[in-house]
């Protein structure tokens, strides 16, 4: 009794208002980040480190959360273990262990696999977000399951119509659904502005009969360009003969709605093509962020490896041909073995991205940074003397010394050694040695004491800055 009572108040304060996530994962730090990241959006958030606590935590709750995260492999108790003890109770005679087998889980885990997603699946887990995650990733997930009006949400609607009352009704009912509403009176308007804007619209609205412009004439015009051919278009006429109707799919319309309608016939139309253009935008994402995987290192965002190796044979050829400056950094961070001792991986994890984030804030947009592999980084600068080189590489490691990585319950300071070679000072005979003269130089600054910028300079004497 005395356990329940300690669990019920430490636990259920303050939170009856607010909707409750209960986070479990072994890692402290993983735990701080979700955390934070979803009490600056409103939810109450309680901590777990394993399953079995996480199933106490259930047990003595008198709210039961709204949602849980479960990171999938976890001492004592892990992730599935967890999903098949609450479904358990789904038959049970206990209302409260009924309630608890209807919780949404969401894996969260760094072990993602088609086999423990299909797993998951089985379990009825609604989603699975692998690590390491982006900064709203959680936010986004949770969101689409504890805020269904928000599935829309930053999508663009252009509703043409020269009636303010159909447009305000129309705009009323897509704002509800969080979709931003760009209003035109007329076809050469809607024209316009679609003209005018960067971004592309996710579904057009449109009358038939209007001033300067009818609908049909507006839906042919918006067809013909690149950025509109999958975006739908959706006539509402109070004109439903089979002529007019064939008219408006062969303008190119998705789909068609009588006026006058009412608003839940409208919504529920508008929502199939919603859902499905968010399906189209969906993949056009993922198709970007394969693109991306190939030639990004999946912790930091940097280049990885093999693109920086492509680059860098390029680059060389060109400025060998044409006499060009051509430099190359190459950063390690001191003792980061004893960062991911000390402090455990998931902070060091947290060490490279930050230590990504400052690195790119410096470079320009020609040159090319990339994870080289593990904590060590390069940097090839095109156009770049050595000079400009030992600037950029100093400027780096004092904004890395000054720089304090903290994940809100650990922090340190950190100290980077750097290593530079150049095209025209050291005149190195291929591409590969650009790099491995950078790399001695490197080498020169972890013996001399570390935390320093290193050059090559052919006879391997460092000019320590």
């Amino acid at each position: 009794m005395y356990i329940s009572q300690i669990l019920s108040k430490s636990l259920e304060e303050n939170i009856m208002d607010k909707k409750t996530v209960l986070v479990v994962d072994d890692s402290s730090t993983i735990c701080t980040i979700i955390k934070n990241e979803l009490t600056e959006v409103g939810y109450e958030v309680v901590t777990a480190k394993n399953g079995i606590e996480a199933l106490s935590y259930i047990e003595w709750m008198e709210k039961l959360p709204d949602i849980l995260t479960l990171d999938i492999d976890m001492p004592v108790m892990g992730g599935f273990e967890v999903c098949e003890r609450l479904l358990g109770g789904r038959d049970a005679e206990d209302e409260k262990k009924q309630k608890a087998a209807r919780i949404p889980i969401i894996f969260v885990s760094a072990n993602d696999t088609i086999e423990n997603r299909r797993k998951g699946f089985k379990l009825e887990v609604i989603d699975f977000i692998s690590k390491p995650f982006k900064r709203g990733d959680i936010t986004r997930a949770i969101d689409k399951v504890l805020n269904p009006e928000k599935e829309f949400l930053g999508m663009r609607a252009l509703v043409v119509d020269d009636s303010a009352g159909v447009r305000r009704m129309i705009k009323r009912l897509l704002a509800r659904n969080g979709i931003e509403v760009f209003e035109a009176q007329n076809g050469l308007q809607a024209l316009q502005l679609v003209e005018n804007q960067n971004e592309p619209y996710d579904i057009v609205i449109t009358d038939y009969f209007m001033p300067e412009m009818c609908g049909d004439e507006l839906c042919r015009l918006l067809r013909q360009r690149e950025d509109m051919k999958q975006v739908p278009q959706f006539f509402v006429s109070a004109f439903d003969d089979r002529d007019s109707t064939l008219d408006f799919f062969k303008a190119g319309a998705s789909d068609y709605l009588r006026k006058p309608f009412i608003e839940e016939e409208l919504q529920a139309k508008i929502e199939i093509h919603l859902r499905a253009k968010k399906y189209v935008n969906e993949l056009e994402k993922l198709n970007k962020k394969l693109e991306n995987l190939a030639v990004r290192d999946g912790l930091t965002g940097l280049f990885n490896r093999r693109y920086f190796k492509d680059e860098l044979d390029n680059h060389y050829f060109q400025a060998s041909r044409y006499n060009l400056e051509l430099s190359c950094i190459l950063l390690d961070l001191d003792f980061f073995k004893k960062i991911n001792d000390t402090y455990g991986h998931a902070f060091g994890d947290l060490v490279l991205v930050q230590f990504a984030e400052i690195l790119m804030k410096r470079v320009r947009k020609t040159d090319i940074p990339a994870r080289y592999g593990g904590e060590e980084f390069v940097v090839l600068l095109p156009n770049t003397s050595i000079a400009g080189a030992v600037n950029l590489a100093e400027k780096i490691r004092v904004l890395i010394s000054n720089h304090l990585f903290s994940d809100g319950m650990s922090s340190t300071h950190v100290h980077i050694s750097a290593g530079i070679s150049t095209l025209k000072i050291d005149k190195p005979e291929n591409s590969d040695k650009l790099v491995s003269y950078a790399d001695a130089a490197l080498y020169i600054a972890k013996e001399g004491g570390r935390n320093r910028v290193c050059q090559y300079e052919n006879t391997l004497s460092p000019s320590d800055h």
